[in-house]
């Protein structure tokens, strides 16, 4: 399989003056697209050619204005075998909105291209959905957020207009709409069901209720400023988010965490996988209707919580990373508590475990349920436990190590049935491997700072690209320097929002009450989604 070199030189042969290599940035490989015609096609090859195989793991737009009179296209993708990234870019001049969709030739981009029309006004030629996904249709027709000529502040005029929802007709069709208000305290999603008979022939999800406008709001903030935002994009994931964001900040300001630091990051960052993933097997088993497994892990994780509140003052460990590294030390005692829990909690979720794999009745209900088959998986570019239960090898600790993970050997668990079942044992094999993983940073921390103070302040136009692997999946942030260290543009990519999709695919086949089962064992996030 070929790296990031390879595929630039095979591409350049393919595409001739089409294609011009530009110099790498942060070790991120980078060419640009000259005819912008021609950006289907490089995709296409890239996406599909055996040697190359790359899935499209970010799709975002840069308006460079007031310093150029430009818009940018920007398509990372992760090569298959080496995990190589390869940037495609390409320019809009002036006014120029519109630009070859690539969703016809790759399923990922379907969302992307979506956004990109609704938040910056270009529209993506040839795409089969051009229905708004963010913008609700109350929103004034013209308006696009991210452009730099619309302020923060703006207040909008209600409009009004109708989602125009696909239809399937037929004899004996019902649509059953869900939400977006639900019967429990989550957050709002509207999921709209086809059904002749039991079966689901389609899952339609109407998201993006929860819109803040996180992406503007990074542009009125001060690099060092805007890490509580960060922390902030989905609450259950705040390490996650806020050691994405710092390491492009980092990377822009080329500032390096001392050791310690990045050791830290990582013990926090398990700490975070530990009691979601807990919560998740609990939150599983009780929509089976086992309430016993449910209470148990309950249990356990607010061990976990309780323990994240000694460590750092917060239950959800908000406030525990900033620029340079972390905030606070943790002394030899505190370190010597985190095992000690452990110790005392990983046996009893082993004794948890052969319970469960001992129940007929509930391992009925998990096996066969909500199949998402690996090619799906692949063409929707799905990631973190969703893709690891489908049978795709991937975890950024592992392909691209950041924070101390290049001195912590990863294992990745992979399950090949795609299931309910399967993503549960991923999780369940995790927090074993989390376990292991904070034993390990317990015994190996060095001594020494925890913290240095960003000096140099990015050039306006200076990017960079960030990579975390959290809980749920591949969190990736690239941020663009504006004028005097204030950032330009910070495009968040949640693992939620590549992930949601996925699940229309997952449910096909299943009857709706087997719904909750499957959208817990996917649990994603509205907020994380929404931005």
């Amino acid at each position: 399989m070929a790296d990031a070199q390879t595929a630039m030189t095979q591409l350049k042969e393919a595409y001739g003056a089409s294609i011009v290599e530009m110099p790498p940035i942060n070790g991120t490989a980078r060419l640009r697209v000259n005819k912008k015609e021609d950006v289907p096609h490089v995709a296409h090859y890239l996406h599909t050619h055996p040697n190359l195989r790359g899935a499209l793991s970010l799709l975002w737009a840069v308006d460079h204005r007031p310093r150029e009179s430009r818009s940018e296209l920007c398509y990372l993708f992760t090569l298959a075998e080496r995990k190589d990234w390869l940037l495609l870019c390409a320019d809009l001049q002036g006014d120029e909105r519109l630009f070859r969709s690539i969703t016809p030739h790759i399923h990922a981009a379907k969302w992307y291209e979506r956004e990109i029309r609704d938040m910056f006004g270009l529209i993506p030629v040839g795409h089969p959905d051009m229905r708004r996904l963010v913008r609700h249709e109350h929103w004034p027709k013209g308006t696009h957020p991210l452009k730099k000529d619309f302020t923060w502040d703006t207040v909008l005029e209600r409009a009004e207009g109708q989602y125009a929802f696909r239809h399937i007709e037929g004899e004996g069709v019902f649509e059953v709409p869900v939400g977006p208000i639900h019967a429990g305290i989550i957050e709002p999603g509207h999921f709209r069901f086809s059904v002749a008979g039991e079966p689901i022939m389609q899952l339609e999800i109407r998201h993006f209720w929860k819109h803040r406008g996180v992406e503007k709001l990074f542009e009125r903030l001060q690099f060092t400023e805007a890490v509580p935002l960060a922390e902030r994009v989905s609450g259950d994931t705040t390490v996650g988010h806020g050691l994405a964001y710092c390491q492009a900040a980092e990377t822009l300001m080329q500032v390096e965490a001392p050791r310690r630091a990045r050791y830290l990051r990582s013990l926090f960052l398990e700490l975070e996988r530990l009691h979601n993933h807990l919560g998740d097997v609990g939150a599983i088993c009780n929509d089976t209707a086992y309430a016993l497994a449910h209470a148990h892990c309950g249990r356990m994780k607010e061990r976990l919580m309780q323990l994240n509140d000694r460590l750092s003052g917060s239950r959800f460990l908000r406030g525990v990373i900033r620029v340079g590294g972390v905030r606070g030390d943790l002394t030899s005692e505190q370190l010597r508590d985190v095992v000690a829990e452990l110790d005392a909690i990983e046996p009893d979720f082993s004794e948890l475990e052969r319970i469960v794999s001992a129940n007929a009745s509930l391992i009925d209900r998990l096996e066969t349920t909500g199949i998402l088959r690996p090619q799906t998986a692949w063409d929707h570019a799905v990631v973190g436990v969703v893709a690891r239960g489908a049978g795709l090898s991937q975890d950024i600790r592992r392909d691209r190590p950041f924070a101390a993970y290049d001195e912590l050997k990863v294992n990745v668990v992979t399950y090949r049935y795609g299931d309910v079942r399967a993503r549960m044992r991923v999780r369940m094999d995790e927090i074993h491997e989390s376990m292991r993983l904070i034993r390990e940073i317990g015994k190996r921390i060095p001594s020494g700072p925890i913290a240095v103070e960003p000096g140099r302040m990015p050039a306006p136009g200076d990017w960079a690209l960030s990579a975390v692997e959290g809980w749920r999946g591949e969190i990736l942030y690239a941020m663009t320097a504006g004028e005097n260290g204030q950032i330009h543009r910070c495009k968040v990519r949640d693992p939620s929002f590549v992930n949601w999709p996925a699940i229309q695919w997952a449910v096909l086949g299943n009857i709706i009450p087997d719904f909750p089962l499957i959208n817990k064992s996917f649990n994603l996030s509205y907020a994380g989604n929404d931005l």
